[in-house]
């Protein structure tokens, strides 16, 4: 039977599908959130048969990150690896701040512009820069159905590179090679955060390392590693579409017998999904599948997660829209545009620069 070592020698080494899985994901998300946006909650797609799917679409990012990360740490010295994750993170995030910062909340606070920029919310909204989720801005959005909610999407991004330092680490002690401990690290990991709870009450810089490591996004460490073991094991594990139906007959399953309003009330159930999403996510980044010609100019997939919140909450701000669809159709067009000139303006340079002095190096 195929390997996915197979499968990557037969695609020449790089997943071609890798590209529209991101897109879709990031895409999911933006539907996912025009539905909290127009209707004030995620209850009405908790409550959806697809619900599941949904749910999964982050920590989905989160597999497909450890496939595609494992690989770049154990070739490069853990220096290199750490600018590489730098230069691909950070220059959209410090764009997207000053984009919600200098524009969107200029355009959408009720407070006099002297005193919305001397207001303390206005620089405090900065921390984002260091990846600090910061959400408010001073009376921006406020009479939104999500209030002071600027840019949802941020939370996710210091579990990434919390992800990604774990992984330096790993490479750095040798771990990261030693293919078992990786799963074993996983669900030790999964295991802890079940027992502990959610962020334990710890004063001080304990609390917040433990909030790091066991707050909500906690259970993300484990879907990363879950696509990082996909990696470490790609000579042993099956690539088959068998298996791959089989993971989203589950995933389906859980969709329409489960209840999505209680889903983060177990964690045990979210840890069942690990295995399901990390094969699903890699199987079918190695197919050929082929992406719509107007994204083949880069990657815009981080763009379009980063800028469609601040985006669809300044529609929202003006227009109001009660329907989730409504605001979609609304917001899709200038969100991707706004991705398209993140990744051709910021982005993609940036990248291109970090390999220019890799090269030198």
């Amino acid at each position: 039977m195929q390997t996915f070592q197979d499968r990557l020698d037969a695609v020449g080494g790089f997943g071609p599908g890798f590209d529209l899985v991101r897109l879709v994901l990031c895409y999911e998300v933006m539907v996912w959130h025009c539905i909290a946006l127009s209707s004030g909650s995620i209850d009405a797609g908790l409550a959806s048969p697809v619900w599941l799917p949904f749910s999964l679409m982050v920590p989905m990012f989160f597999t497909l990150s450890g496939f595609l990360v494992t690989a770049s740490a154990l070739r490069l010295p853990v220096k290199d690896y750490l600018l590489n994750r730098a230069a691909r993170i950070l220059p959209a995030l410090f764009a997207v701040t000053g984009f919600a910062m200098l524009v969107a909340g200029p355009l959408a606070t009720s407070l006099p512009l002297a005193d919305y920029f001397t207001d303390s919310g206005f620089w405090r909204y900065a921390r984002n820069l260091a990846a600090i989720p910061e959400y408010r801005l001073p009376a921006v959005f406020a009479g939104n159905l999500y209030p002071d909610a600027v840019n949802g999407s941020l939370w996710t991004v210091r579990w990434e590179i919390g992800c990604y330092i774990m992984m330096a680490i790993m490479v750095a002690c040798g771990i990261a090679r030693r293919a078992w401990v990786v799963p074993a690290l996983a669900l030790a990991w999964a295991a802890a955060w079940v027992l502990l709870g959610n962020a334990p009450g710890l004063p001080g810089v304990a609390g917040r390392l433990a909030s790091q490591v066991f707050g909500a996004g906690g259970l993300l460490y484990p879907y990363f590693l879950g696509g990082a073991t996909i990696w470490l094991f790609r000579h042993r594990i099956p690539w088959h579409g068998g298996i791959a139906a089989a993971c989203l007959l589950l995933i389906a399953a859980g969709s329409l017998l489960l209840d999505g309003q209680r889903w983060h009330e177990d964690p045990v159930k979210i840890l069942l999904m690990i295995a399901p999403s990390a094969y699903l996510v890699a199987w079918a980044g190695l197919q050929r599948l082929p992406v719509p010609r107007v994204y083949r100019g880069g990657d815009y997939s981080y763009g379009v997660y980063l800028w469609h919140f601040p985006v669809l909450q300044t529609i929202q701000h003006f227009l109001a829209l009660d329907q989730w669809w409504q605001l979609l159709l609304i917001g899709f067009l200038p969100v991707t545009l706004l991705a398209a000139a993140s990744w051709h303006l910021i982005e993609g340079p940036v990248l291109a620069l970090r390999k220019r002095q890799a090269r030198r190096a």
